[in-house]
């Protein structure tokens, strides 16, 4: 990083509470990937994201790599996201995926789970 802000991962879209966590989980909608789970719910006021990364995935470095990876796929497709909170909670084997390939299934995901809650 340079040092002057950009590329940077704001806190207003990053999920921290426990509550909002709770939230998601309980009214929002799920879907399942290659790569990954989602949990989604519409809010107003732009896109927030949280990373549940449990610790049989592996050691602390690797899932901090893999947080990274996340925050910075989402960081990338987040301006064309509608507004939603959402979860990620990666499975096993996301490390073979590029920032790219997560980038485009975060959207993908997003996208269809926020038509199912609207749906259902």
């Amino acid at each position: 990083m340079t040092g002057d802000g950009e590329g940077r991962f704001p806190s207003t879209m990053r999920l921290k509470r426990r509550k909002d966590f709770q939230r998601v989980y309980r009214r929002g909608a799920v879907w399942k990937g290659s790569c990954f789970c989602l949990h989604v719910l519409a809010r107003e006021g732009g896109v927030r994201l949280g990373i549940v990364v449990p610790r049989r995935f592996g050691t602390a470095v690797e899932r901090n790599r893999t947080k990274r990876r996340l925050r910075e796929a989402f960081r990338r497709v987040a301006s064309s996201l509608p507004s939603a909170d959402v979860i990620v909670k990666p499975a096993d084997g996301c490390e073979r995926f590029g920032v790219e390939e997560i980038g485009r299934m975060l959207g993908r995901g997003v996208g269809e789970a926020l038509a199912r809650e609207v749906k259902g």
